[in-house]
């Protein structure tokens, strides 16, 4: 593979010479796209260029996945903002290179903290970095998707309508996977349609997967690199903060609630509308149960064996059922 990248590179810098990639290595434990770390190394004219690079492709199978350039748009967007994301060089969604479209950036310092394993996952700096979380979400709420060139996205040039497109795509997407009625799930999707929130006091741009796991941290407890932005699209604010509250990948652990939307209203220069926080947390388990019925039909028909997929049906597709019943008892939703 090192080998095809440096066809690639060459034939993307043709001004370069003495090109040479080495310390490739496959990053496992993503679900929705494959990520290669790499050393490149070129001569432009008198200087020598060293780069540490991600290289991003698109799976043969997996969970849901937004379009392939999506990523690599958003990314080009937001550079220069006040968000911590990776740079961007090349998009390539002609298969003939690495067999697959994929997208080459800059390899962010920083670590990820996994919020499943036992123990402190921000070595001590939990609250700095659930501070400089809130902070982030907010400021990205706060963007004018249309200055940074993002009306291409999904709903890009809607005003409102959001909580109804995004229920339709996701009942869709539960409709072409699962292989078992789920009839608690099928109930939450008819009271979402019955109660509809309010509507957001203006179109956001929607990571839709922010949450921990998702970004990267420094060893001061920075945030350095907000990554995974396949699922981004406008929509209604409140659809990223219900997701990042969710409770199987918590942040309340390190800052209360009430202090992290704080800090998302001051970022952000809205208030969160608890009625519509409360209809896109159930949102939110549907969704997640969605996501969770792609990776079951992709495990179990055999286009992915990787064993991410196979416990994201298991153990989280379980968590997920228990906690929309729960959600749907406490609106008094279960008849």
């Amino acid at each position: 593979m090192e080998a095809r990248i440096v066809a690639y590179l060459a034939h993307r810098m043709p001004d370069a010479s003495d090109i040479a990639v080495d310390d490739l290595h496959q990053i496992h434990g993503g679900s929705s796209q494959e990520t290669f770390r790499l050393r490149a190394r070129w001569r432009a004219r008198d200087t020598v260029v060293k780069r540490r690079l991600i290289l991003r492709r698109a799976p043969n199978a997996g969970l849901v996945v937004g379009e392939h350039h999506l990523e690599y748009d958003v990314y080009r967007a937001l550079a220069g903002s006040d968000l911590p994301v990776p740079g961007v060089h090349f998009l390539e969604l002609d298969p003939v290179w690495l067999d697959r479209p994929f997208f080459i950036m800059d390899l962010c310092d920083g670590k990820p903290g996994h919020p499943y394993a036992p123990g402190d996952p921000y070595d001590g700096h939990g609250e700095r970095v659930a501070r400089a979380f809130w902070r982030h979400l907010g400021t990205l709420a706060a963007i004018d998707h249309c200055a940074v060139g993002l009306q291409h996205l999904r709903n890009g040039m809607a005003e409102t309508g959001f909580w109804l497109a995004e229920l339709d795509r996701w009942d869709g997407i539960i409709a072409a996977g699962e292989t078992l009625a789920q009839p608690a799930l099928s109930g939450a999707i008819r009271w979402l349609r019955r109660n509809p929130p309010p509507a957001p006091a203006k179109p956001a741009i929607v990571h839709g997967d922010y949450r921990s796991g998702n970004f990267l941290f420094t060893d001061d407890g920075k945030i350095s690199g907000i990554l995974d932005w396949e699922m981004c699209h406008i929509g209604d604010p409140m659809e990223d903060v219900a997701w990042a509250i969710d409770p199987f990948w918590p942040m309340t652990r390190h800052l209360p609630l009430d202090d992290g939307l704080a800090i998302w209203e001051a970022a952000s220069g809205m208030t969160v509308d608890r009625a519509a926080l409360e209809w896109w947390r159930l949102f939110s388990a549907v969704k997640a149960l969605a996501i969770w019925t792609t990776a079951e039909a992709s495990f179990a028909s055999g286009e992915s064996k990787e064993m991410v997929i196979a416990m994201s049906a298991l153990r989280a597709g379980h968590f997920h059922r228990e906690h929309l019943l729960a959600l749907m008892r406490a609106r008094g939703a279960m008849g």
